[in-house]
């Protein structure tokens, strides 16, 4: 028993000293630890605070840059609505003008009708002057040419006159080919293979005149019979026409239709008047002929 309290109450062997050593380290330790994680989280506040504020001035520049959006995007909606509204005065003023330039457009057409009308009628008139401003055969003739080169655009062409017993049509005239190189054509003969001579003999019979539609690239190109009243009495023939003028227009119809109807009764006139002279008739034989 006196060894169980001997071994009870028997101090540590350790010196005093290196207790109270062994637990300044241990505090030492742990306050070297405390302080040390204290100022890690003290950094790791100071870093959190840092990037706060970094946040906060992100979120308030994105909010100055959301104001400043909303702004732009107010004004661009407001150009936008301009736009749109210039865009609906523009529509409408492209109609207008599209409008007036159609108006336009009708009335250039119309006048240009009435300027070729016009140039039409001017056109006839000067070969009817022509065709009666004279009584002399040559100068008849001479007219009748100078008409279809110029107001037609004939080439080659030429003039055939009916014998007196009708069978023959002889031609008295030319231009653009040989008077001598052209023969005669028989009326009801059916001309055999010459496609000129049926042509020209077609028309003389029927009355009708022919006038090539379209491009003229076959001859003869145009045939008018010439009429004395209701009596065919030769025909005027156009070969070939200019190099500028590849087809017929409608005033060059209308023209044909005057000579047609015209040039018979001006060459008869001309023919008796030159025949006899330029004698004039006198009175009495014009009373003679109404009596």
């Amino acid at each position: 028993m006196s060894d169980k309290k001997a071994r009870g109450g028997r101090k540590s062997d350790r010196p005093a000293d290196a207790v109270a050593a062994e637990l300044k380290e241990k505090r030492d330790a742990f306050l070297h630890s405390f302080f040390k994680r204290g100022a890690e989280l003290s950094d790791e506040l100071v870093q959190e605070n840092r990037r706060l504020r970094e946040q906060i001035h992100k979120l308030e520049a994105e909010n100055a840059e959301l104001k400043t959006q909303l702004a732009s995007d107010r004004a661009i909606r407001d150009l936008l609505q301009k736009i749109d509204h210039l865009e609906k005065d523009k529509a409408r003023l492209l109609s207008t003008v599209s409008e007036q330039e159609e108006i336009t457009g009708q009335i250039s057409n119309r006048f240009a009708q009435v300027e070729g009308e016009l140039e039409s009628f001017a056109n006839l008139y000067v070969a009817s002057f022509q065709l009666h401003l004279t009584l002399r055969f040559r100068s008849v003739v001479r007219h009748v040419k100078e008409l279809l080169q110029q107001l037609v655009g004939a080439r080659s062409m030429a003039v055939y006159f009916a014998s007196e017993d009708g069978r023959r049509l002889v031609p008295i005239a030319s231009e653009g080919v040989a008077l001598e190189t052209l023969k005669d054509v028989l009326v009801k003969d059916g001309a055999g293979n010459d496609a000129v001579a049926n042509v020209v003999e077609r028309a003389f019979l029927t009355g009708v005149a022919h006038v090539a539609a379209g491009d003229v690239t076959s001859s003869p190109a145009a045939v008018v019979p010439l009429h004395v009243e209701d009596r065919a009495v030769g025909a005027i023939v156009v070969f070939t026409l200019l190099a500028q003028k590849p087809q017929f227009v409608t005033v060059d119809r209308e023209l044909f239709k005057l000579l047609g109807a015209h040039a018979g009764g001006s060459l008869v006139a001309a023919c008796a008047y030159s025949s006899g002279d330029g004698r004039l008739p006198t009175p009495e034989a014009m009373r003679a002929l109404l009596a």
